[in-house]
């Protein structure tokens, strides 16, 4: 297993589950996921409640379903929530977003929050050979600052278990 093949997924993923922890309780929902620049990114309405959430506690986790024609995998992630200010990055951000038009007039909205997150560690549980790898990025990556340009960085692999 490699980057590209867990990059293939999240390419051609639209959902995903996105999970808050405030004052130790868990808060799980559907979204819609963004994958562009080697990112991943979510956006939503400033007065949801996720919104409030990510301000109060930044550390998020993910998880997506994967399919192949095998059978049915996974891709969970955890780091950290960036709710995005830069003016430039929200409009590039928005203008790669489908259904922006649809709850937005421009990226200077400020019901438009957008969300950067910095993820650390990716669990893939391979759909075709039913492995378990580990995908953790170098601590550089996690020093992100939403005022600076978008980085990315090569992360480390390794693979954790055989079957399930």
């Amino acid at each position: 297993m490699n980057k590209k093949r867990l990059v293939g997924f999240l390419k051609k993923t639209e959902l995903m589950y996105l999970a808050t922890c405030v004052d130790g309780n868990p808060h799980v929902r559907c979204m819609a996921l963004i994958y562009y620049e080697n990112s991943i990114w979510c956006c939503s309405k400033s007065n949801r409640l996720k919104v409030l959430e990510i301000r109060q506690n930044d550390l998020i986790e993910i998880c997506i379903l994967t399919e192949s024609k095998k059978d049915l995998g996974s891709i969970r992630g955890n780091g950290k929530a960036i709710i995005i200010t830069d003016k430039k990055i929200r409009k590039k951000l928005s203008e790669k977003i489908p259904f922006f038009k649809a709850y937005w007039e421009s990226p200077d909205d400020d019901d438009f929050t957008l969300i950067k997150l910095e993820i650390n560690n990716f669990m893939f549980h391979d759909p075709d050979d039913k492995q378990f790898y580990s995908i953790s990025y170098p601590q550089e990556r996690r020093k992100y600052v939403p005022t600076q340009s978008i980085g990315t960085s090569k992360p480390s692999v390794s693979h954790l278990t055989r079957g399930r």
